[in-house]
């Protein structure tokens, strides 16, 4: 039973990693039977993690929320230019909160080479990216989240109730019924609700796959957001409909 548990934990680790897996690849690599690799998917589907399909399995949209460390090695470049566009958006000497995700990182990388901020933020990366700039950081308190590398829970949040700040910009693991940006953790979730409604202007950085992503907890409405910056490459339809409810930004 040991043997088993663990070869699926590991079939479940290579999917969060590579998306699909194959039951003949996984049969070899184990050293088991194509029905024995076919039972363990089928495990693993009852308990909501994949979708079984010809020859393997795919990961299962929404199901497992990819570990920070993961999720920061996607779309890079995609990352890197929503960054950038952002931050032709800062005033001089201005006060943001940054959020925790893998694009919101690439910003405050890029700040790393400018001065005169006051940064606030929940994302460990992000402080420890920003902790030799020549800008005022803060890092709020809390509980450590293993997942988005990041703090939660009351200390975080009566953190924020202090503070007023010019702008936020936070990440969403995606929106694709366009009711709203997205997080797979409730904790995440709640942290971002309280940063929207303490700055004046808020945005979205969001790549164009977020556009067919979902998560589990719906951050906010898009009429509370000042606007999504996202990359050209998104479906023109699919901005139409979601510039009905907020300025969409292209880059």
């Amino acid at each position: 039973m040991q043997l088993m548990n663990e070869r699926r934990e590991l079939i479940l680790e290579e999917l969060i990693t590579v998306g699909t897996v194959y039951v003949s690849e996984l049969a070899r690599k184990y050293q088991v039977t194509y029905e024995t690799i076919r039972k363990d998917l089928s495990d693993l589907e009852k308990k909501g993690y994949l979708v079984k399909c010809h020859g393997g399995a795919t990961l299962k949209q929404g199901a497992i929320e990819h570990p920070f460390q993961i999720r920061e090695k996607e779309n890079g470049s995609l990352k890197k230019s929503i960054a950038q566009k952002a931050l032709t958006l800062l005033p001089d000497n201005c006060s943001m909160i940054i959020g925790t995700g893998s694009t919101t990182l690439e910003l405050a990388k890029l700040l790393m080479y400018r001065s005169g901020f006051k940064i606030f933020t929940d994302s460990l990366p992000v402080a420890n990216t920003l902790i030799s700039s020549e800008n005022q950081v803060f890092l709020f308190g809390g509980e450590l989240r293993n997942k988005s590398s990041s703090v939660y829970g009351g200390w975080a949040l009566s953190m924020i109730n202090e503070i007023q700040v010019d702008l936020c910009f936070l990440g969403t693991d995606g929106f694709s019924n366009l009711t709203g940006p997205s997080s797979p953790s409730s904790s995440d979730a709640y942290i971002d609700k309280a940063i929207i409604a303490h700055a004046e202007k808020k945005y979205i950085l969001g790549d164009y796959t977020k556009f067919n992503r979902k998560s589990l907890y719906k951050i906010c409405d898009w009429r509370d957001i000042t606007a999504l910056i996202t990359n050209n490459l998104a479906d023109q339809a699919q901005v139409a409909k979601l510039e009905v409810k907020t300025k969409v930004i292209l880059c």
